[in-house]
């Protein structure tokens, strides 16, 4: 007769961190079908198959849910970066770092589900208020470990290490998002993109001139010749205007006094 071993019971924080987690699947699977507004408090209750009580005890309202959705995410997205953060190998640390992402949004529901989080982070400020400390912390530590494999020589020493961060997170969420309308990412993506990354990261596709090279001392500005001063036009001689011949009618039967007196004026 076999002997059945007895479970180790669970203590009262164990079991309510259980309670907690339980409630969340439940939450999830009934995000995933009708997305969060649509879902009441109700639904999530039948789901995990506990009362409205039992279930406002660990989470006050819907948002309080959305919230540890993404405080969970933020959780295991610090987790992986640990995990790499002191390899020796970054380009394969980051070629894991993406089919992880691969792996855990495989699934439609799963990667639709952490696209609508990130939408309600928009709208939502508790949620919203997660997600950028999440953000945050994720691309100041991918941002050391860029630093870190800079020093080391295992990669461009160019690029600026913060921007790169970004960068590499924004193609990141892209695969997530992609995902979250094909059933999984082609291997071919997966290896293409490894490549892009090794190509865009590795040390060698560094100008010689930009490796930690200090930029060169301006050069002092070229003198601006004088131009020369302009001659002045010569004036033209003024023509004398030409007299003005008044020309007075012909007056017929003139006096002689009129005509004596108009020759003495010079005007006849």
């Amino acid at each position: 007769m076999a002997i059945r071993k007895s479970k180790t019971p669970q203590s009262p924080t164990q079991r309510a961190d259980q309670k907690r987690v339980d409630i969340l699947k439940s939450a999830a699977k009934c995000f995933r079908k009708t997305g969060f507004h649509q879902t009441s408090m109700q639904e999530i209750c039948t789901e995990v198959g506990l009362g409205p009580g039992a279930v406002y005890r660990y989470f006050t309202s819907k948002d309080a849910i959305i919230a540890a959705m993404a405080e969970d995410e933020r959780r295991q997205a610090r987790t992986m970066l640990t995990e790499f953060h002191d390899t020796d190998d970054l380009p394969q640390a980051l070629s894991a770092i993406t089919r992880a992402f691969a792996a855990r949004y495989a699934a439609i529901s799963d990667a639709g589900l952490m696209t609508e989080i990130y939408a309600e982070g928009l709208r939502n400020k508790r949620v919203g208020a997660v997600i950028k400390t999440a953000e945050t912390e994720w691309v100041d530590g991918l941002a050391e470990m860029l630093s870190t494999a800079q020093e080391r020589g295992q990669i461009n020493p160019s690029l600026d290490a913060q921007q790169a961060a970004l960068l590499l997170t924004a193609m990141w969420d892209g695969l997530v998002i992609r995902q979250a309308y094909t059933q999984a990412l082609p291997a071919e993506m997966l290896e293409l993109f490894d490549d892009m990354l090794k190509r865009w990261l590795s040390a060698a596709s560094a100008p010689a001139n930009l490796k930690r090279a200090k930029p060169a001392p301006a050069a002092a500005p070229s003198p601006v010749a004088t131009p020369a001063p302009k001659a002045k036009p010569k004036a033209k001689p003024v023509e004398p205007e030409p007299e003005l011949a008044l020309a007075l009618p012909v007056v017929d039967n003139m006096t002689p006094q009129v005509e004596m007196d108009l020759r003495q004026m010079s005007l006849i």
